[in-house]
C-alpha cells in the first residue's frame, strides 16, 4: 500500500475490529540434550536453559486499528506456543520517514509490515543496508506462496521478507442500484448515465481517478505498462497508455468535481453513486454502509481486462537482524513463517479484512468469502506494482499528468508526453 492511500486511511478510520482466534502451531520437539548447559547441578542433573530456545524480536507496524487489534491476538498465541517474544510498536510517523531515521542510527524494527514496492529501492541500499536476505534462515517451501507474492518479496537473488496478502482495486456496487453488475465497459457507461446528476449531488461513480495506483488498471488495460520492469523502459507516453487514458478520461465525466479519495469515497458509501473503484480495505466499512454491497471484477475495455497494479503486503526483515542476535533471527522468521502459512489466521484475515491470500493451498479453493474471491479474479487480471527503484520516479509525474486532464488543463497525449519527460530526466 502506498504511503499515501495509507495516510489517508488512518484519517478516515477503519473496519470495526472483530475477534479472531490463530490456529495452532506445532513445535518439533528437541532432542534429548538439546538446550541444556554442560553444567550440571549437585543431583547431577542438567540444567535447561529455556532462553536459548526463545528470542525476542521488534516490529513495527502501520494498519488500520481493527487490523492491529487482531495481529495482537496472532501474536499472543504465537508467543504461547513458542516461548519467543514478539513487540508491536507503531513506527510514529510515516513509516519510510522514520526507517530513514531508525536504521542508520541502530534503532531500527527487526521487521516491519508494508507492500512489497519498497524491496527493490531498499535492497539496492548499501550504507547503510536497510534489508536482510533471510535465504539461509527460511525454512517454508516458498511454493507455499503463489507465483507472484514469491516474486515480490525477492530481488536480485535475495529474500527480504515473506509475503501474506495481495490487493488491488476493483469494481464495487450497490445491489439496490444496480441488478447485474456489468461485464463490459459499454454497460458500465449504460448504468451510470441513469444516475449520474450533479445538480442533485448523485453521480455514476466513486472513484479517486487521478491517483495512478487507482488509474493503473484502465491506463493498462491496452497492454501499455506505466513501466515496464523487465526491460526497465517509462512506457507513460507509449500509444497503449495514451488508448487507456481515453477510456479513463470517460469515467471522469461521472464522479464528484473533487477527485480526492474522501471526496470520492463518501459519494458511494451514503448511496449518491450506483458504483465505486476502490480496495479491499474498504470492505469493513462499505459493508456498515451499504445494505446490499456487491463486488466484481471491472469490466472488460474493448474486450480487454484492465490490467490493475497490485500490491503484496509482506513481513520486511530488516538489516538489524544482520547484527543481532541468532535467537532474534529465529523469533521473528518463526513468526513470520508461522502467520504467514497458518491457514486459519489467512482465512480469517479474509473473512474479517478482506486480506486477498496468497497462500497457494487457499487460492486454489473455492472456500474464500465472494467478495474476496471478486479481489482475487482481479488480481489475476493485474500486474503487481514494479519494485525497481525507478518506479519511484513515476507516481508523481503521471498523477499530475491526470490532475492536469481531469481539470481540462491539457490534453490527454501531452500530459502524458510531459509525464514521460519528466519521468525520464530524473531516472
Amino acid at each position: 500500500m502506498d504511503r499515501r492511500r495509507r495516510t489517508l486511511l488512518k484519517a478516515i478510520g477503519g473496519s470495526t475490529a472483530l475477534a479472531t482466534l490463530a490456529g495452532c502451531v506445532t513445535t518439533e520437539e528437541e532432542p534429548d540434550g538439546a538446550g541444556q548447559d554442560d553444567e550440571t547441578d549437585p543431583d547431577g542433573e542438567a540444567d535447561s536453559d529455556d532462553e536459548a530456545a526463545t528470542g525476542q524480536a521488534m516490529m513495527w507496524v502501520d494498519m488500520l486499528e481493527a487490523e492491529e487489534d487482531d495481529l495482537e491476538d496472532y501474536i499472543a498465541e504465537f508467543e504461547a506456543e513458542t516461548g519467543h517474544v514478539i513487540d508491536k510498536e507503531a513506527p510514529g510517523g510515516e513509516l519510510d520517514e522514520q526507517l530513514e531515521t531508525a536504521i542508520p542510527a541502530g534503532d531500527g524494527p527487526d521487521s516491519w509490515v508494508w507492500a512489497h514496492d519498497w524491496v527493490g529501492r531498499f535492497a539496492v541500499r548499501e550504507e547503510p543496508p536497510f534489508l536482510y536476505d533471510a535465504t539461509d534462515d527460511i525454512d517454508v517451501d516458498l511454493d507455499a506462496y503463489t507465483g507472484a507474492a514469491r516474486d515480490a518479496v525477492q530481488f536480485d537473488g535475495g529474500l527480504y521478507g515473506l509475503p501474506f496478502a495481495s490487493e488491488t482495486v476493483t469494481l464495487f456496487y450497490n445491489e439496490d442500484m444496480v441488478s447485474e453488475p456489468p461485464e463490459t465497459f459499454d454497460e458500465m457507461v449504460e448504468i451510470m448515465n441513469d444516475y449520474h446528476d450533479p445538480a442533485a449531488g448523485e453521480y455514476g461513480l466513486s472513484y479517486p481517478a487521478t491517483d495512478p495506483y487507482f488509474a493503473s488498471g484502465f491506463l493498462q488495460a491496452y497492454g501499455g505498462d506505466l513501466y515496464d520492469e523487465g526491460a526497465h523502459e517509462v512506457g507513460v507516453d507509449s500509444d497503449e497508455v495514451k488508448q487507456g487514458l481515453e477510456a479513463l478520461e470517460t469515467l471522469f465525466d461521472y464522479i464528484p468535481a473533487d477527485p480526492s479519495y474522501e471526496s470520492q469515497i463518501v459519494a458511494f458509501a451514503d448511496g449518491l453513486a450506483p458504483f465505486a473503484i476502490n480496495g479491499p480495505w474498504e470492505l469493513g466499512n462499505l459493508v456498515e454502509e451499504i445494505d446490499n454491497l456487491g463486488v466484481t471484477a471491472l469490466p472488460t475495455v474493448d474486450g480487454n481486462h484492465p490490467r490493475t497494479f497490485s500490491g503484496v503486503q509482506m513481513f520486511y526483515f530488516s538489516s538489524m537482524l544482520a547484527d543481532g542476535d541468532q535467537s532474534t533471527v529465529d523469533a521473528i522468521t518463526d513468526f513470520v513463517e508461522w502467520y504467514t502459512t497458518n491457514e486459519e489466521v489467512v482465512s480469517n484475515n479474509a473473512d474479517h479484512h478482506g486480506y486477498i491470500p496468497v497462500l497457494e493451498e487457499l487460492v486454489e479453493g473455492n472456500d474464500l468469502p465472494a467478495n474476496v474471491q471478486a479481489f482475487a479474479q482481479q488480481v489475476d487480471h493485474g500486474v503487481p506494482m514494479p519494485t525497481h527503484p525507478n518506479m519511484d520516479s513515476v507516481w508523481i509525474p503521471v498523477e499530475e499528468a491526470l490532475s492536469r486532464v481531469f481539470d481540462d488543463e491539457q490534453d490527454r497525449d501531452a500530459a502524458l508526453d510531459q509525464a514521460a519527460e519528466e519521468i525520464r530526466e530524473q531516472i
